[in-house]
């Protein structure tokens, strides 16, 4: 009873110094402030750098009978024009195939100069101020190379291009007689992993090797295509790359019988959209070709053809009007319904010897290029090709290294309801001439050898520079090259 007693009171002491006890401790408070604010910083534009393919690879070795060995022929030629402010420079980094030793290549700035490698060339503009303006007026490359040996003979040319993580090839061809390597580069100091989508005229091509495509730092890997989707006569290729952003093109060659008959590479498109623009249509050869066909039907690819392809999910109606620059050169219409998911060609017959533009409307986003060739019978061979791609419409300044080596012409198309002033200017001579360009139609306008072109516009205006090399072709479209800066939210806890 006595024990009960004194726990009783034990616990009435301790609650009492409990009720007690805070009134003898010091006050305090609790104060709750504002979350720490994100700080604004300026990020400036990653270093511009262009990848130019280098030359052109031939298939099989020395004796073309052994798999998987692909060797560059020869040296490609880059025209180039850089306008670098005071404390930029440029420097050119070659990206030699996998197990390979790179070539150097050196360079001059502030100056139009051409380049020659084998191997396909990075080209940076390092810009530790961030004051350069990047365009092409900062940096512009396109990438040239006449090749006659063996089953590869023709003229090979591309707009050297802007490392991207995801690209869209269409065109290419894997019939017999014909061969489409896809090259892919990497300028980047880390590895990439890529991964491919194909897709042909029967829709998506499933297969192994089509994931995990390694392109190891400053190297360029060689995927044949026919390894994946053999006897396919139109391609488009998605290319996702993982790490690092790459280059790429797809090589495409023809081979009638035992004669080589062209090679060009493709590069990759401009955004699936609704509506194209795809200057530099300018055909010559037109009775050559037509009896080339009516000998032999191998020769049907003769005939231009317009490629299309449809990314999303729904079938596209599409509408191409080949448009000639003056009353003597009658175009074309055609209407394609096009299946999502499947590449398809449609040929434009009918077209004379003249200067077309196409325009292509969809009820979806497509892509679209078009395939165009040249015929001399006077030539050993007798036909070369080219691809021209949808070109960006654009009013901001443009500007294109004009080869030494060839005839070249621009070809400016308007897709507008209004007409387009263009200011066409040689920027090696200073001289500009305005060229007006009528509502929904194409103009073209020689281009002096060696020069430097830049094209403005009061109106948005697609461009492509058409060089002619004794015959063989290649078509580079004027593009606007440049990384985006900007502001960048930082917490800081």
């Amino acid at each position: 009873m006595l024990k009960r007693a004194m726990y009783s009171l034990l616990v009435i002491a301790l609650l009492a110094g409990l009720v007690l006890l805070p009134s003898y401790l010091p006050s305090f408070s609790i104060k709750v402030g504002e979350s720490t604010k994100a700080v604004q910083l300026k990020v400036n534009a990653k270093n511009l750098t262009l990848v130019c393919p280098g030359a052109g690879y031939k298939s099989g070795g020395a004796n073309g009978t052994k798999v998987g060995a692909f060797d560059r022929i020869g040296q490609s030629g880059v025209d180039l024009n850089a306008n670098l402010p005071a404390g930029s420079k440029l420097t050119a980094l070659p990206l030699a195939g996998v197990g390979q030793a790179g070539h150097p290549v050196t360079v001059a700035s502030n100056q139009v100069n051409v380049q020659f490698s084998s191997d396909a060339v990075a080209f940076t503009v390092s810009d530790p101020t961030g004051s350069a303006q990047q365009s092409s007026k900062l940096i512009a490359a396109s990438s040239y190379q006449t090749v006659s040996s063996g089953s590869l003979v023709g003229t090979l040319g591309a707009a050297c291009q802007r490392p991207t993580a995801e690209q869209w090839l269409l065109g290419g061809n894997t019939n017999t007689g014909r061969e489409s390597l896809l090259l892919l580069s990497n300028p980047a100091a880390t590895d990439a992993t890529v991964d491919l989508e194909l897709f042909g005229d029967q829709g998506s091509i499933d297969g192994s090797g089509l994931t995990g495509v390694s392109v190891p730092a400053n190297r360029t890997t060689v995927l044949p295509l026919a390894g994946f989707a053999p006897d396919n006569g139109v391609l488009a290729v998605h290319v996702i790359s993982k790490g690092a952003s790459i280059a790429s093109w797809i090589q495409q060659r023809t081979v009638r019988g035992t004669v080589a008959a062209g090679a060009d590479f493709i590069s990759p498109s401009i955004l699936a959209a609704k509506n194209l623009s795809i200057p530099g249509l300018l055909k010559r050869g037109t009775d050559a070709a037509s009896a080339l066909i009516a000998s032999n039907n191998d020769y049907a690819d003769l005939t231009p053809s317009l490629e299309l392809f449809v990314p999303g999910n729904q079938d596209a109606t599409v509408t191409a009007q080949v448009i000639g620059t003056d009353s003597k050169t009658f175009g074309t219409v055609v209407q394609q319904n096009v299946a999502s998911g499947k590449a398809a060609g449609v040929s434009l017959p009918g077209l004379k010897d003249g200067n077309y533009s196409v325009f292509v409307s969809s009820d979806q986003p497509v892509f679209a290029t078009v395939q165009f060739s040249r015929t001399d019978a006077t030539k050993t061979p007798a036909t070369d090709f080219a691809w021209l791609p949808a070109v960006e419409t654009l009013t901001t300044a443009r500007v294109v290294a004009v080869s030494n080596s060839a005839i070249s012409k621009i070809s400016l198309a308007n897709p507008n309801s209004v007409s387009v002033l263009a200011v066409v200017t040689n920027l090696s001579t200073g001289v500009s001439a305005t060229v007006k360009v009528p509502k929904f139609s194409s103009t073209v306008y020689t281009a002096d050898p060696g020069s430097v072109i830049s094209i403005r516009s009061d109106q948005p205006l697609a461009a492509a520079l058409v060089a002619d090399f004794n015959s063989q072709i290649a078509v580079i479209p004027f593009l606007d090259y440049r990384n985006v800066g900007g502001s960048l939210s930082v917490l800081i806890r």
